[in-house]
């Protein structure tokens, strides 16, 4: 197995596991939000706030993790400068950009939850120049089809 091939079958069984984790952690959460509750310094409740932002926040990473095994699956066939990574590569930043918005929100209740907005944020910018620059490579790829 060339390394190549090994990165993406490593890519692909972290991908797996962290679907695993993430599911696991929808049933563990209302326990941690309990628990969180017991050990806060702060007087006020955010439990129902906590877990509105969770529950938020993992749909859109179960769509992460969903578009993330498609991709790798199109990279493990060779199909990497193709129309649908570069409508994954999208689809990738707009779920970045929705937890930053959901976690902006719940920021009035905690501040430090500005560290997960901004590094949302900054993974979906990053996502949309990787996917521009996709979109200028499959054009490229297919002008370079037709003059040969």
């Amino acid at each position: 197995m060339s390394a190549q091939n090994r990165s993406v079958t490593v890519t692909s069984i972290l991908i797996k596991v962290a679907l695993v984790l993430c599911t696991g952690a929808l049933f563990a959460m209302p326990f941690a939000a309990q628990m969180y509750k017991q050990i806060s310094i702060m007087n006020d409740d955010v439990t129902v706030p906590l877990l509105i932002t969770f529950y938020s926040c993992a749909a859109a990473g179960f769509v992460i993790l969903f578009v993330l095994d498609r991709l790798v699956g199109n990279i493990r066939k060779g199909e990497v400068f193709i129309p649908q990574n570069i409508k994954y590569l999208r689809i990738l930043s707009y779920c970045c950009f929705i937890i930053a918005v959901i976690t902006l929100i719940f920021a009035r209740f905690r501040l430090l939850a500005f560290i997960v907005t901004f590094a949302a944020a900054f993974i979906g910018l990053i996502l949309r120049v990787i996917k521009n620059c996709f979109e200028e490579a499959v054009r490229l790829k297919e002008e370079n089809e037709f003059t040969i």
